[in-house]
């Protein structure tokens, strides 16, 4: 446990994932800055250890580790949920990062030199704080009209391990993402009934590899050509890849697919399974969700399937709202300003929040360094106007 005192600690990190590891290590490793990493969960990269069962990176694990320290080869091109659990609980232990673990901070309020952590295991005074709690915090389920009405089950795809539980069930599953990609690919060879796949905006589908190239390379290498003359090319890829998908009801996408990804934020989808399944008829893809009521599920188009479960691949809220909300630090949206990483401003800096530039884990490994400088920089700064005014 972290000693209770009036002494400042020189850096604070809310959030042991994979942003909070990176950040303290740069911090302890290359500026000397004493950092403590502080989480709510039981063990560092939590969410990670609650993935489903046949999780796997969508990015390779040679672009995909964090500062200092590579994946093992032996995980190979795309490393699985168990590969990467055991690389994070290697890296806190190679890295010698300090954590504090079950402990939840409830709130950050400004304090005479820098912050006061107010937490479950009492209050945290420090000169810097870093936030590195994530875009995935909290699970979110849209409120669609007559939600409370069904009578059937309604899982959140952060609780989804398997697909065990739903055999000789029918099943809907929302969302156009990995996720739900990858949980309609598991009901369907794991004995689900019925699977309708429910896609309100058209995703860009892609193969994990084109060839002998991981297609997260390829997106890599198109990483500073302007979206406007790199989607051409990928649009076209995309259709000598998969052919006219139109009759099986994946619509063309709003946008390009590079465009796509700086605008919303959303990654392609790996499809090569998912289009199998859709093709061969075990999985079917309907409109979006509109309403539900007691027994069906209301979609765009009007139909009206049946499920016995509904599994939301819809995603997470970032939940800063009563961390520094506060503060007047969050926009409309409740996001924080400056992008993925940036100083929001006195010593208070944030990381992993925002589009990622490129894959999630490759923007933490390029991001980690220079903001571990600029709050390095930050506390020097300090350190000398408090020696001036002494």
């Amino acid at each position: 446990m972290i000693a209770r005192t009036q002494d400042y600690r020189d850096a604070v990190v809310i959030g042991a994932g994979p942003s909070g590891l990176a950040v303290a290590r740069e911090l302890e490793h290359k500026h000397g800055v004493e950092t403590i990493v502080v989480d709510r969960a039981a063990a560092p990269a939590f969410s990670w250890r609650t993935r489903y069962d046949n999780f796997r990176l969508n990015t390779t694990g040679f672009l995909s580790h964090l500062p200092g320290q590579r994946i093992p080869l032996t995980a190979g091109r795309w490393p699985t949920r168990d590969d990467m659990v055991r690389y994070f609980d290697d890296y806190v232990a190679r890295q010698h990062i300090k954590l504090e673990l079950g402990c939840t901070v409830n709130e950050v309020v400004p304090a005479a030199g820098g912050w006061l952590l107010e937490t479950s295991s009492g209050a945290i005074r420090t000169r810097a704080v870093i936030l590195a709690t994530g875009n995935y915090r909290t699970p979110t389920i849209p409120p669609w009209p007559g939600l409370s009405q069904f009578t059937g089950e309604v899982v959140h795809s952060g609780n989804f391990k398997n697909a065990w539980p739903f055999r000789n069930r029918d099943v809907l599953v929302v969302g156009a993402g990995n996720s739900a990609a990858d949980i309609a690919v598991q009901l369907a060879n794991n004995g689900a009934r019925r699977i309708w796949l429910a896609v309100r905006t058209p995703p860009h589908l892609v193969r994990r590899a084109i060839g002998p190239l991981p297609s997260d390379i390829l997106l890599e290498l198109f990483a500073w050509v302007p979206a406007k003359a790199v989607d051409p090319i990928i649009g076209l890829s995309e259709r000598l890849m998969w052919g006219d998908l139109s009759p099986y009801g994946f619509g063309r996408p709003p946008a390009g697919l590079k465009a796509t990804v700086e605008q919303t934020g959303r990654i392609p989808t790996l499809a090569d399974e998912l289009i199998a399944a859709v093709r061969a008829g075990r999985v079917e893809v309907v409109p979006a969700v509109e309403a539900i009521e007691a027994d069906r599920v209301i979609l765009a188009d009007g139909s009206g399937p049946s499920p016995q479960v509904i599994i939301a691949a819809t995603g997470f809220s970032r939940d800063l709202g009563g961390l520094v909300g506060q503060l007047g630090v969050l926009d409309a949206r409740g996001g924080l300003p400056g992008g993925f990483a940036s100083h929001v401003g006195n010593g208070m800096f944030a990381i992993g929040y925002g589009i990622p530039p490129n894959g999630p884990l490759r923007a933490i490994r390029r991001a980690a360094s220079p903001l571990a400088r600029e709050v390095a920089a930050h506390l020097a700064a300090a350190s000398c106007a408090t020696a001036v005014h002494a």
